[in-house]
């Protein structure tokens, strides 16, 4: 088995070098990459798009930005090295990812160790002398999708080890359980799945099974007790082989995204990461072939990503989609699995890495 995460192939498997022997460090992925990098803002963010009426205004979060940083980690472990990246488009690709997470660590919440926000909290005032990022002007509570996400990148970067994720998400997640069924819950509902946003008990709430992925993702990539993340994992299987997947669907089981591509990707990205429990729900959702025609597609930088409880307003993020073309790219040429492994998920090296996609 691999001594790191980060050098997991997609689903569990082992690399495989696809390229003719003898091939050089032709830098193969240096266009693509450079193009990504283009789309940074001078915040550190990876930036959407965001129809706000009859504009389109640019959005700095965490919660794309934290995905982008976790594709970086990816093209970084396993491009350099493998004759696709040049010396300087590592060099620029770990510049990028330190810029990167200096803004999601910007997203913690002041008031609840361990947990992240959509935008930095203090942004809309600009305290402390620094620059507010661009943003819708909302204030919005902490999250368990930003929070896993934010995790994971960070876990990845190297700025959190996995001891600290497990001593600290049990607990913080433990908020989020989704408990008695509640009037408008989806019919999908188990008490072990996990609600949305840290609020108030009775405050609305929604549950998405793309956040529900995520957390469970973070919760294996730290290593955490199965007994954590076991039940909801469940949940979810079940959940996914109950519901209706389609997009006209999409509004009951994953509220909060605009197309149900977003649920294969966090499936397949929660596999990497060892969340073999997620593995049926995978195969179901991966029959509709959502990520196949997306990926086949060139990842198309204006495809609806996200979107709040109520389907408006709706993110494009081109730097996400244009990071997941790097990825594809890197595994199109050079690595594919050819074994199936045991999760890693297991291990307690607090120095291993998260790989994602």
């Amino acid at each position: 088995m691999p001594d790191r995460l980060g050098e997991m192939a997609p689903h569990g498997g082992a690399w495989k070098d696809r390229r003719p022997h003898g091939a050089g460090a032709d830098g193969a992925l240096s266009a693509p990459v450079a193009a990504l990098l283009a789309e940074q803002a001078e915040s550190g963010a990876f930036p959407s798009h965001v129809a706000a009426g009859d504009r389109i205004i640019s959005d700095e979060t965490c919660f794309v930005t934290a995905q982008v940083a976790l594709l970086l980690t990816d093209l970084i472990d396993n491009g350099e090295g493998r004759g696709l990246l040049t010396g300087p488009d590592c060099m620029a690709l770990r510049q990028a990812r330190a810029r990167a997470l200096d803004f999601i660590e910007a997203c913690a919440a002041p008031d609840l160790a361990g947990a992240f926000h959509f935008y930095p909290p203090e942004d809309l005032s600009g305290d402390e002398g620094r620059r507010a990022s661009a943003r819708l002007p909302i204030r919005l509570a902490a999250d368990g999708d930003d929070t896993a996400l934010a995790w994971l990148a960070l876990m990845a970067g190297g700025r959190r080890t996995r001891q600290a994720a497990r001593e600290r998400l049990p607990a913080l997640f433990e908020r989020l359980r989704a408990g008695p069924r509640r009037r408008g819950d989806p019919p999908f509902l188990r008490p072990a799945l996990y609600r949305t946003w840290f609020v108030a008990p009775g405050e609305d709430n929604p549950v998405d099974l793309i956040v529900n992925v995520n957390i469970l993702a973070c919760l294996v990539a730290a290593g955490c007790s199965p007994a954590k993340s076991d039940p909801a994992a469940r949940a979810v299987v079940a959940a996914c082989r109950e519901c209706d997947l389609s997009r006209s669907a999409l509004r009951a089981f994953a509220p909060y995204y605009a197309d149900p591509c977003e649920l294969e990707i966090a499936l397949a990205r929660a596999l990497d990461l060892g969340a073999e429990a997620l593995r049926p729900a995978h195969a179901r959702v991966a029959a509709h072939g959502d990520d196949a025609r997306d990926r086949n597609a060139g990842r198309p930088r204006q495809r609806a990503l996200y979107c709040n409880a109520h389907g408006r307003p709706i993110w494009r993020a081109p730097a996400l989609q244009a990071a997941r073309h790097c990825r594809d790219r890197l595994l199109a040429l050079t690595e594919i699995p050819v074994f199936p492994s045991s999760s890693p998920g297991g291990s307690h090296d607090d120095d291993a890495k998260v790989c994602s996609r």
